[in-house]
């Protein structure tokens, strides 16, 4: 081997400024790409988000799970760092609308064993002071994930205790704050405050609502009578009591006629008191008149007499 073939051949400056010109040009190409990629990503995943009126925010760190509970307002979300979840605080309803019909997909039960429909709404809401320790354990829909298996299994099992008449009539005031007093407890463990429950319509099977229907007829005309007897015992004792108020008003009046009638007798007792002594002295008064007159007559005949005895 000579020295010409160990050494390699020089390089021109043409060739050399060639050979590094891919190499340059994909320095510029891939800071494109890096940023158009991070555009996307602003584009898709916005920094900033809103939590409306009515709601809170919950954002979550990726890399510690540290949960932080924002109010309604702008917040500022790091993409790929962060999430946010939003829970609505306002009041929700949830329907056992399947539950509703007595043919539908999933009746109640009575203790009878007989399938019931019944319109069953429970109010519910999320305790802000707890979204930010449960976040994490919340699922996304909280009325079908958390609160509807709930409620079907406590109302499902308060029914069973109860007959069709009792559901359908008597008790229903009592079924509702049973099912309030075990559901509550049991959503309160999830978050969930529960704000009541009330039970609407109650569809029963045809013949038996039927012979429901019938009873309850037959109890509310026998009620009926009840109150209409008891109306006319009081209306008698009424009648009673007022001819025995007239009666007492008719003794009062004699005996303040009586007291009147002594009082005008005594009155008049008095007065003839003063009139009887004046009466006499009057009666008195004329007899000595007539006395002196009598005297004035007899004196003035005994004079004429004499007269006349001088005279003749």
């Amino acid at each position: 081997m000579n020295e010409n073939d160990a050494l390699p051949a020089p390089i021109n400056p043409v060739e050399r400024l060639i050979d590094r010109l891919p190499r340059v040009r994909l320095i510029p190409f891939t800071a494109c790409a890096v940023a158009v990629a991070a555009a996307w990503g602003l584009w898709t995943h916005m920094p900033l988000r809103s939590v409306p009126n009515g709601e809170l925010g919950v954002r979550t760190s990726r890399l510690s799970g540290d949960a932080t509970v924002l109010r309604a307002g702008t917040v500022f979300v790091f993409p790929g760092l962060q999430d946010l979840r939003i829970y609505d605080l306002r009041e929700q309803v949830y329907r056992a609308e399947q539950s509703a019909s007595a043919s539908g997909p999933a009746p109640f039960q009575s203790v009878e064993g007989l399938s019931i429909g019944v319109d069953v709404a429970a109010h519910y809401a999320l305790d802000p002071a707890r979204i930010g320790t449960i976040a994490r354990d919340l699922p996304a829909d909280v009325g079908v994930d958390v609160v509807a298996p709930a409620v079907q299994g406590v109302i499902y099992r308060v029914f069973t205790r109860y007959t069709v008449r009792e559901i359908f009539s008597s008790k229903r005031a009592e079924i509702q704050q049973v099912i309030e007093s075990e559901l509550r407890p049991k959503l309160a463990a999830s978050g969930i405050v529960l704000r009541d429950v009330q039970i609407g319509k109650v569809d029963l099977p045809p013949d038996y609502k039927h012979g429901m229907e019938a009873l309850l007829a037959e109890e509310l005309e026998s009620e009926k009578m009840r109150f209409t007897l008891e109306l006319k015992d009081k209306q008698v004792k009424q009648a009673g009591l007022e001819a025995e108020a007239d009666k007492v008003r008719r003794e009062k009046a004699a005996e303040a006629a009586g007291e009147e009638q002594v009082i005008a007798a005594k009155a008049q007792e008095e007065a003839m008191a003063h009139v009887l002594p004046f009466k006499q002295k009057q009666i008195q008064q004329r007899q000595l008149e007539a006395e002196a007159d009598k005297v004035s007559r007899i004196k003035t005949a005994i004079g004429r007499a004499s007269c006349r005895e001088r005279c003749g």
